[in-house]
């Protein structure tokens, strides 16, 4: 029986510290990359884990269950050694890009809807519950007949808006999936209804795949939701002059492009202000693999048409007219480098553009796909403000 206990409790130790390993390493896989983001956004489990491992190991006089339990511990804390940090960080990047004192210049009403706290036990538990959010859903509304097939948007709206409450700002969301897969809302519907009881009308739109379309098609079909929306203004209840872009990954990529390239022709689809999540801003940075997907949307490598790519990239087209810009990106994201977002930045800053980057240290790709998470709430609180600024800025 000793022995049973023995290897037992050395089992889990090496099972904790193999946790721990996975929480502070960056992306090994695409086999690895959700449990690594989980144990990465919700440290508290394995922490509890190793914890609970090495108390045992002490007790029983298991050194070795004792020493890998307590390592596990040490290391999936690395996401709560950083959080001030980047907490601090991104509160710096939000002043230097909207003011110091950003906050007065939102209307009183629209602050108070905003996220308190950058992070609380309460949303850590129930953020992932859709039943607790006090919104409206009008699901698969048609906005545009493609020849392929017609594409359908989920329209959020917070309940509490009375009849004679007036116009509310609306922000388009584009979902990730490597423009060849996903759909609206997926598995961000918390995040949807998130910001639209916070004050917004959310519509949350497909866009043409790569099997259907090559670029700009996807671009032409965010300009049309644009313009659906703002021909569609009194109907959805929403201010035609108040409108934000919000895409992650892929989406990112076309709502930043969209945003950027407002101008011309186009100058109809302007937007109040952009967001991009963990967004591809540059297509010409190859990462240790070629992306079939990123090929295909291009209609060819790198070498056959470098002009394509340089045209579809966001940064291509970053200047003095772009809206406010806020990025967010995971430093260990090992799908869409941060290097993106950390470039594009720099560009928009040089042209005087109000950007804003947030850096998530233990951030893999996709990582606010998990509702309540570490980085999911601490992003979100600035996410908030950036758009009550943006959309509800006291006149």
């Amino acid at each position: 029986m000793h022995y049973v206990l023995r290897y037992g409790l050395s089992a889990l130790g090496l099972t904790s510290a193999g946790m721990g390993l996975l929480s502070l390493m960056p992306r090994l896989s695409a086999r690895t990359w959700l449990t690594q983001m989980a144990l990465s956004e919700f440290p508290a489990l394995p922490i509890g884990v190793g914890g609970l491992v090495a108390w045992a190991g002490w007790r029983a006089h298991v050194q070795s269950a004792f020493m890998f339990g307590a390592a596990g511990a040490l290391m999936s804390a690395h996401p709560l050694r950083h959080v001030r940090n980047a907490h601090r960080n991104m509160k710096a990047e939000m002043q230097a890009m909207l003011g110091r004192r950003y906050e007065t210049q939102i209307q009183h009403a629209a602050l108070a809807r905003c996220q308190k706290y950058p992070w609380s036990l309460r949303r850590t538990f129930n953020a992932h519950r859709v039943g607790q959010y006090k919104v409206t859903v009008d699901r698969d509304v048609v906005y545009c007949e493609r020849p392929t097939r017609a594409l359908k948007a989920d329209i959020y709206r917070p309940a509490w808006v009375a009849p004679d409450h007036g116009p509310l700002p609306a922000i388009i969301v584009l979902h990730p999936g490597a423009w060849s897969s996903g759909d609206k809302s997926w598995v961000f519907t918390p995040h949807d209804m998130t910001l639209a009881q916070s004050g917004y009308v959310v519509i949350d739109i497909q866009y043409r795949f790569i099997n259907e379309t090559g670029w700009p098609g996807q671009m032409d079909d965010c300009r049309e939701a644009i313009r659906w929306v703002r021909r569609n203004a009194a109907q959805l209840g929403v201010d035609p002059k108040r409108i934000a872009l919000l895409g992650r990954s892929s989406g990112g990529h076309v709502a930043l492009s969209t945003a950027f390239r407002a101008t011309g022709e186009h100058a109809d689809t302007r937007v109040s202000a952009v967001i991009g999540i963990y967004a591809p801003s540059n297509l010409t940075m190859v990462g240790e693999k070629v992306d079939p997907r990123v090929e295909k949307l291009m209609g060819g490598d790198l070498d056959a048409a470098p002009e394509q790519y340089i045209d579809a990239s966001p940064i291509t087209h970053a200047g003095p007219e772009c809206p406010p810009t806020l990025l967010v990106h995971g430093q260990k994201d090992g799908l869409v480098y941060a290097i993106n977002s950390e470039m594009l930045r720099w560009t928009l800053r040089r042209h005087g553009v109000p950007v804003a980057l947030l850096r998530i240290p233990w951030g893999h790709h996709a990582f606010d796909g998990l509702p309540g998470g570490l980085g999911t709430q601490l992003a979100q609180y600035h996410i908030d403000r950036f758009l009550a600024w943006s959309l509800y800025h006291e006149q």
